[in-house]
């Protein structure tokens, strides 16, 4: 069979296999005599379909082993298919302005210019990167006090990582952080990266050196040519894609980092779950995955992996966050707009997340590297979206810092 076929038919099968519940239930709702079919319209068919398949995929949810099913089937492909990854397409991505054309050449990580962002009450600052070969934007959020030193939290984004940090358009990080003594600085426009150094360039996503940014050319930037008082102190966190990075740096640089978080993130990049998760981020945004570590058990792949050699994180304070991909009605109302399709992948994402964490404590405990400033978070029911990641990260943030950097509280007169 041509590789396309294949490819088609795979996606058709995994969408079936996972999705059997609910095409059940959606045939049950929307089967209408054809004479009264085109009454409907799409938004109304849409809607119909939604009202009838969400309730019966949130049940299936529930059931324990559609973990463990999940994990099969990406362990099918990883294994018996030619391109051993799923065979996803291009959901959200948009090819990169910063083409391979486009690169340049810079002597020294730079700052060239800061204004005001357009959107959002923070500071938007622009970085030559040698690394990168292009112009960096961070966006910077300030403490209250802007006169006294403060720790510095790197915050990544999740796997759409644009212009505006989702942080700021969902996170509330605004709001978190009002009362915290913390610069907060967002890396943008590192969309389906995994924020780590690429083997080599993806003509889609373009020129990813996102590791060698974030730890040799950034720091340096914010802490030595930007006049921000800074107290020696670095924390970095994130969110699924950026979670996941967050852990793996802080395990590769410990010397760099006072605390690592992560909410919804995995850990190993050559486990069943890991392997599809950061094969996923790449492709989804239109990238090859295969441009990144290389194909199979590479040294690159191998370095990365945060669960086979956790010594890095356990030298300092760590918070990770799983839900289990129970969806509640709640979860069922939030993905009413979104649709079917990614209240689904929203459900198995989770469950892939719920693995990988339990890789990783797994591996801390089997190899004696738990303490008491490591903090599982294991949350009863939740899916993979905003809500939860904007709800756990004053928790995540306050796991690591125990609370030592909150202003405060003025009592009125």
């Amino acid at each position: 069979m041509p590789s396309s076929l294949f490819q088609r038919a795979a996606a058709l099968a995994l969408t079936a296999a996972f999705s059997l519940p609910a095409a059940a239930a959606v045939s049950s709702a929307v089967a209408t005599p054809q004479a009264h079919a085109q009454q409907f319209s799409s938004e109304t068919s849409s809607r119909i379909a939604f009202d009838g398949s969400s309730a019966p995929m949130a049940e299936w949810s529930k059931d324990p082993a559609v973990q463990g099913h999940v994990l099969n089937v990406l362990q099918f492909f990883q294994n018996h298919t030619p391109w051993h990854q799923l065979p996803m397409w291009n959901l959200w991505g948009e090819q990169t302005p910063y083409t391979i054309d486009k690169e340049q050449d810079f002597a020294q990580p730079r700052l060239i210019h800061r204004e005001a962002d357009e959107r959002f009450a923070v500071e938007r600052l622009y970085v030559e990167s040698p690394a990168m070969r292009r112009v960096v934007q961070v966006q910077v959020q300030y403490p209250k006090d802007r006169n006294a030193a403060a720790p510095m939290l790197y915050l990544l984004d999740g796997v759409s990582a644009p212009r505006q940090s989702g942080w700021l358009r969902k996170g509330d990080v605004q709001g978190t952080m009002a009362n915290e003594h913390v610069t907060t600085i967002m890396p943008v426009e590192a969309g389906g990266t995994n924020y780590t150094d690429w083997n080599a360039t993806d003509p889609y996503l373009g020129r990813a050196k996102w590791e060698t940014f974030l730890t040799q050319e950034l720091p340096g930037v914010m802490e030595q040519q930007t006049g921000i008082p800074f107290n020696g102190e670095r924390y970095i966190g994130g969110l699924s894609m950026g979670g996941s990075a967050a852990v793996r740096l802080a395990n590769l640089y410990p010397q760099l980092y006072s605390g690592t978080f992560s909410v919804s993130g995995c850990y190993s990049s050559i486990s069943t779950a890991g392997r599809a998760y950061f094969d996923l981020a790449a492709l989804v945004m239109g990238g090859n995955p295969e441009l990144m570590w290389g194909p199979g058990n590479t040294p690159e792949r191998l370095r990365n992996d945060v669960v086979s050699d956790p010594k890095g994180i356990a030298s300092m304070p760590v918070y990770i966050y799983s839900a289990n991909g129970y969806a509640t009605e709640h979860d069922i109302e939030l993905a009413r707009p979104e649709g079917i399709p990614t209240f689904f992948g929203n459900i198995t994402l989770e469950k892939l997340t719920n693995q990988c964490t339990a890789e990783l404590e797994h591996s801390l405990q089997e190899k004696g590297l738990m303490h008491e400033r490591i903090e599982f978070d294991h949350a009863a029911t939740g899916i993979h979206d905003w809500p939860y990641y904007k709800q756990q990260l004053p928790v995540a943030w306050a796991s690591v810092t125990q609370g030592k950097y909150t202003y405060p509280n003025q009592a009125e007169n």
